[in-house]
């Protein structure tokens, strides 16, 4: 009579963790991500702005031209999507030209806000 070795569950089991986490955190940054969005909707309504999108906790605002109330615009993008998100964000503006700008990319930006908790923190804006 021979015994055979019990198979191992702990493959399957690291597998299934894997996989269980990786879909909760992606679910959780899209969830971050639609309400930083739907924070800044009012930014639809500005002419000069061009685009905007995305990456982790901070907005990139990808502006055509400086209009009159560039520092209140991105003041108020920082607070309502500090207040629609419940987290600290950063706001940078950036030319509508640089759709490939990256935070910490090296290349130039024209200012950026921070806020938390609905208030903002850090505003390099020029006023």
């Amino acid at each position: 009579m021979q015994i055979e070795p019990k198979k191992s569950m702990l493959k399957p089991t690291l597998l299934a963790i894997l996989i269980l986490s990786t879909f909760f955190t992606s679910a959780h940054a899209n969830s971050l991500e639609n309400a930083l969005i739907d924070g800044v909707k009012f930014l639809d309504d500005v002419p000069e702005v061009e685009w905007y999108r995305v990456d982790g906790r901070s907005l990139i605002i990808g502006w055509s031209g400086i209009p009159q109330f560039f520092p209140h615009t991105n003041r108020r993008a920082a607070t309502r999507a500090t207040i629609s998100t419940g987290r600290e964000v950063h706001v940078w503006a950036v030319r509508h030209n640089q759709k490939k700008w990256t935070v910490g990319g090296g290349e130039s930006h024209i200012c950026s806000v921070t806020a938390k908790n609905g208030r903002v923190k850090t505003d390099t804006c020029p006023r």
